[in-house]
């Protein structure tokens, strides 16, 4: 009967308004944005991505995005808590993953900010390189998505699987890689659908974002990490991470691996989870099939649907968070 919060992953073109509104409503929200400001430098219309962006490069896009997006999750999770809305388990997609890990004790939130802001998101690319990008792939349910990837498909990676749709009818995935090799895809693709997504042009959760992946492992290796609090689960493979070796692996290996929803999923429902929350404009509603009832909470007008599920599903909350 416990309740999940779950965190997504870093969409660079989310729609910032729900956590405006919950700035402009609430103080709690308003003092995290405080504090993040102070922490990383960055003004709250930064934060609230009130501001240009086009003429920002890759690193600093993402860096930015990252932070912004990381300040609306643990914001929205501060009113939560005012309300006494506290979860039993956390986890996370990508970003979510470190974002819940802060959220579970494992690292203090200004360790965490200071890491998103140091780190390298995406690492040092020569000009001349192959260029990169990512792809949506709509395949059938019952398909295997190693044909679509490596050692299948040359220079393509499943960065993410974000299983079946809530319509049962076909299952979603993220293809990253060089974009010559998802473009012959996207043309060759028979009994379904591969779209190029022409915005973006980093090769999310795969081996070129090796250079990512080991400036994480420098910065968390000096930094204080804690074994978690809370039940925090893995997006990696499905498992509970129980240790701070476990926290700092799961830092180094985000940018690198592929990211599977329903190993995390069913986790959770391994810790007896009747509902999960998905916190700020993370992860795109109807998107993902989840195993039990799932509540997007991204603007105060949310806040009603999650009130009545908590009562509809019988969730018995946690006394307190604990970060």
């Amino acid at each position: 009967m416990s309740l999940a919060f779950i965190f997504g992953t870093n969409l660079l073109n989310y729609d910032p308004r729900g956590a405006a509104a919950f700035h402009e409503a609430q103080p709690a929200m308003r003092r995290v944005y405080e504090q993040i400001s102070g922490w990383t430098g960055l003004d709250t219309d930064t934060l609230l991505r009130r501001g240009p962006e086009a003429d920002l490069d890759d690193e600093t896009r993402s860096r930015q995005g990252a932070i912004a997006l990381s300040a609306a999750m643990i914001g929205i999770h501060d009113v939560l808590a005012r309300e006494g809305v506290h979860p039993s388990v956390v986890g996370g997609l990508s970003l979510g993953a470190q974002v819940a890990g802060s959220l579970a004790g494992a690292l203090s939130r200004r360790q965490l900010f200071e890491l998103l802001l140091t780190m390298e998101h995406v690492g040092p690319r020569e000009p001349d390189a192959r260029p990169e990008g990512v792809a949506v792939g709509l395949i059938g349910t019952d398909d295997d998505p190693a044909r679509y990837c490596e050692p299948a498909r040359e220079g393509i990676h499943l960065g993410v699987d974000l299983g079946d749709h809530t319509s049962g009818t076909f299952r979603t995935l993220l293809l990253s890689g060089y974009r010559d090799a998802l473009e012959k895809l996207s043309a060759e693709f028979v009994g379904g659908s591969v779209q190029v997504q022409e915005a973006n042009t980093i090769a999310v959760h795969s081996p070129l974002r090796r250079a990512a992946a080991d400036s994480a492992v420098k910065l968390v290796a000096a930094a204080e990490i804690n074994d978690p609090l809370l039940p925090l689960c893995s997006s990696l493979e499905q498992r509970t991470l129980t240790t701070a070796d476990e926290v700092r692996e799961m830092f180094g290996r985000n940018a690198v691996e592929t990211i599977r929803v329903h190993t995390m999923t069913a986790e959770m429902q391994r810790h007896g989870v009747r509902l999960g929350v998905v916190l700020g404009p993370s992860l795109p509603r109807g998107l993902v099939q989840f195993p039990f009832p799932v509540v997007h909470v991204e603007s105060p007008a949310d806040m009603t649907e999650l009130t009545s599920a908590i009562f509809e599903f019988g969730v018995v909350l946690p006394p307190r968070r604990v970060f």
